[in-house]
């Protein structure tokens, strides 16, 4: 019962309890389950022996019945020819076999006991384990869910980054094209301004012109008196 007794905490186990105090729940009901099942192979090997010997003392009792019945056959048969030495040893093997049953049945009651034992630890011990394979079933589908959640937020968060990048450049390439435009006003009324001062200054030339034309025409006209009022 060794293998039983070793195990003893893991099968008085409550194994929310466990999971409460384990700082890693996952790696605690993985050895939990590993435990148990050494402890339900070892209490399996245990009780097949048991079941065996309990076949060998079921077997053997047989055979002592069988004994006995003869040995009650002989002394009766020797009883019948007036031969009552022969009956009473006869009678002392069928006693002698009695006896020898008796014991075989106070182990075989034993043996019996320890199968029902073994039986009902199996039992308990199964149990625990299908509790532990389902929580730990159950916590490793929870952990890929919470991975994957925890993948695709990260994704999402990304796509929010880069949309917001996306609209940051949106919005330089829609000041960029104001500049663009402002610039592209400014050089306009650069050339204005430069075609206003040739202009100015053509206009100079031309008066010039003009001044220089009237000088010589007057040059040209006879002198007049001047008329006296």
């Amino acid at each position: 019962m060794n293998a039983l007794n070793r195990f003893t905490d893991i099968i008085n186990a409550n194994l929310h309890a466990l999971l409460d105090k384990a700082e890693q729940p996952e790696k605690m009901l993985r050895l939990l389950v590993q435990q148990m099942e050494d402890s339900l192979a070892e209490l399996r090997t245990l009780a097949a022996g048991h079941l065996a010997e309990r076949k060998q003392l079921q077997r053997r009792i047989r055979q002592l019945d069988v004994a006995i019945a003869d040995w009650q056959q002989k002394a009766e048969r020797a009883l019948a020819h007036d031969k009552e030495d022969l009956a009473r040893a006869a009678l002392a093997e069928r006693l002698s076999e009695e006896q020898e049953r008796s014991k075989l049945q106070q182990a075989l009651a034993q043996q019996q006991q320890l199968v029902d034992d073994l039986e009902g630890d199996i039992s308990r011990v199964q149990s625990k384990l299908d509790e532990a394979r389902q929580r730990y079933q159950q916590l490793t589908r929870r952990a890929d869910c919470a991975e994957v959640r925890l993948q695709v937020h990260s994704k999402q968060h990304q796509h929010k980054v880069t949309d917001a990048l996306h609209k940051f450049e949106r919005y330089e390439q829609k000041v960029d094209d104001m500049e663009a435009q402002l610039e592209a006003m400014d050089l306009g009324r650069g050339s204005d301004t430069a075609a206003s001062v040739k202009q100015q200054f053509r206009d100079l030339e031309q008066q010039e012109a003009i001044e220089q034309a009237l000088t010589a025409l007057k040059q040209q006209q006879p002198n007049k008196e001047p008329s006296h009022a």
